[in-house]
């Protein structure tokens, strides 16, 4: 069996779940532990500059439960964007929406796509998230993002899937989170990537107290 016929085998088989499960359970849904109303104004070395709300139109259309969306500063005064949205349910209609299908917006082009390893601190084991280098006009960011799913970090849009419907089928279960991560490139792409790592590294440990595991 070749490559790409167990890919359309395992996409169908997904598919047929993820239809059971929008239309036939019954699954309740999971609220967020705090609301990201009270998510902390400092992380690690970085400050919070500034808090943004999405249009009602766009959270309507996200269905998403709770978010947090941010600019952060640090002394030197590079900036770092934070974004964090919850979904307490993916059923009937509700799911993470993909930032690659998001980094086009605003005249943003994704022009490289890689992966990044990020040693966590403490007992944490380290966790693999998307890398994303995006450029409008002269422009360049990079964009760190994964999806938490219940206590685990996943970077891939299929594996999360996949983890959604094996969680729902042992746990009843189908919230998740998408955290993103952004920066304007400045020294270079590599060592723009290891600001956004350092931040993550902050982050990461703030999760727990947020989002259900």
């Amino acid at each position: 069996m070749t490559l790409t016929i167990r890919a359309i085998i395992a996409a169908a088989l997904l598919l047929g779940a993820l239809l059971v499960l929008q239309f036939r359970s019954t699954g309740e849904a999971v609220p967020i532990r705090k609301s990201f109303d009270t998510f902390p104004s400092r992380i690690g070395a970085w400050q919070e500059r500034e808090t943004n709300n999405l249009d009602l139109e766009i959270v309507s259309l996200l269905k998403v439960n709770d978010y947090v969306m941010r600019r952060y500063a640090s002394s030197d005064g590079r900036n770092m964007w934070l974004y964090i949205g919850y979904w307490s349910t993916q059923r009937k209609g509700a799911q993470i929406h993909s930032p690659r299908n998001c980094l086009p917006g605003g005249g943003w082009e994704p022009i490289e796509a890689s992966r990044v390893v990020v040693p966590l601190p403490g007992v944490h084991a380290p966790i693999e998230v998307n890398r994303y280098l995006i450029q409008k006009d002269r422009d360049q960011q990079v964009v760190l993002y994964w999806y938490q799913s219940q206590g685990k970090a996943v970077a891939g849009e299929l594996d999360a899937k996949i983890e959604m419907v094996r969680s729902a089928i042992t746990r009843n279960r189908t919230d998740g989170a998408l955290v993103r991560v952004s920066t304007p490139v400045s020294g270079g792409v590599a060592e723009t990537t290891d600001v956004l790592v350092r931040y993550i590294q902050a982050l990461y440990p703030v999760l727990a107290d947020y989002l259900p595991e």
